[in-house]
């Protein structure tokens, strides 16, 4: 079953993903703040780390950077509001999916299952 970490400042977006990745049969955590990641994502190793690009004054890039430390293949995505080429940019440096924030928690499951390797879900 695959592993997936996801940060957010929102904390009711945050449930609503974790529920709607949980009924698609994920194994879903998460965080609300660039300091509650950064001390869970390396503990829980996950598969697949998902970040807002904004986490207070920090960048979900940095939350990225810590899961591959500790384990080089964790597949990322990087979500922004507004189309952002500089992120684009440095996503991509990263080999890191860059994407607009879906509207609905569901529309995460398109994105994740092209990503996620088939061996990896359940």
């Amino acid at each position: 079953m695959s592993r997936i970490f996801v940060v957010t400042n929102d904390n009711a977006d945050l449930k609503a993903t974790l529920g709607v990745l949980a009924s698609a049969g994920y194994s879903a955590t998460g965080a609300t703040t660039f300091e509650e990641a950064q001390r869970r994502v390396v503990s829980e190793s996950p598969d697949l780390v998902i970040a807002d690009e904004r986490l207070g004054a920090f960048n979900g890039l940095h939350i990225v950077l810590t899961a591959r430390a500790e384990r080089p293949n964790t597949w990322a995505i990087v979500t922004t509001p507004v189309e952002n080429r500089g992120l684009e940019a440095d996503a991509r440096s990263l080999n890191v999916q860059c994407m607009l924030k879906p509207r609905t928690p569901s529309e995460w499951l398109g994105p994740i299952s092209r990503l996620l390797p088939a061996a990896c879900v359940a």
